[in-house]
This record gives C-alpha cells, sequence and structure tokens, in this order.
C-alpha cells in the first residue's frame, strides 16, 4: 500500500462514524470521476483512429488559399 492510502486510511479511522456519511459520498464521487476519465479517454481514442482512417494525400492541384477563401465565403458571405 502507498503511503497516500496509508495516510487517507489513518485520516478515515480518525473521523466519527456520524460523519462517514460524508466520507462515502466524496469518494463515490470520486470513483465517478475516475470512471468518466477512463470513458473520455476511450472515446477520444476512438474518435482519433476514426480520423486516421481518412487521412491521406492532397491533389497535387490543390490550392489552400482558394479553398479557405471560398469556405469563408460559405460561411460567412459578404458580413461588413
Amino acid at each position: 500500500m502507498t503511503q497516500m492510502k496509508e495516510r487517507a486510511i489513518e485520516m478515515i479511522q480518525r473521523i466519527p462514524d456520524d460523519d462517514m456519511l460524508y466520507v462515502i459520498n466524496i469518494l463515490q464521487n470520486l470513483e465517478q470521476m475516475t470512471t468518466k476519465k477512463e470513458t473520455d479517454r476511450e472515446q477520444a481514442m476512438a474518435a482519433f483512429q476514426d480520423l486516421l482512417k481518412y487521412r491521406g494525400r492532397l491533389p497535387k492541384d490543390f490550392d489552400e488559399d482558394k479553398e479557405l477563401a471560398e469556405a469563408r465565403e460559405e460561411r460567412y458571405g459578404n458580413i461588413g
């Protein structure tokens, strides 16, 4: 057991039984946060793998300035 866990157990042992409900509530919230982090990480990796499927080379005649101008025109039109 790590020193941090031992310290946490010692602190919990000093807490009166009447206040243990608060400790349990905090621990449950921490557990949910940890589970959510793992789920978020898995979703992020799945999204990244999905993006990798679309990587490839652009055509030799690809003009990024033209593409950007067209995208801006499409999105914003003649604002201003």
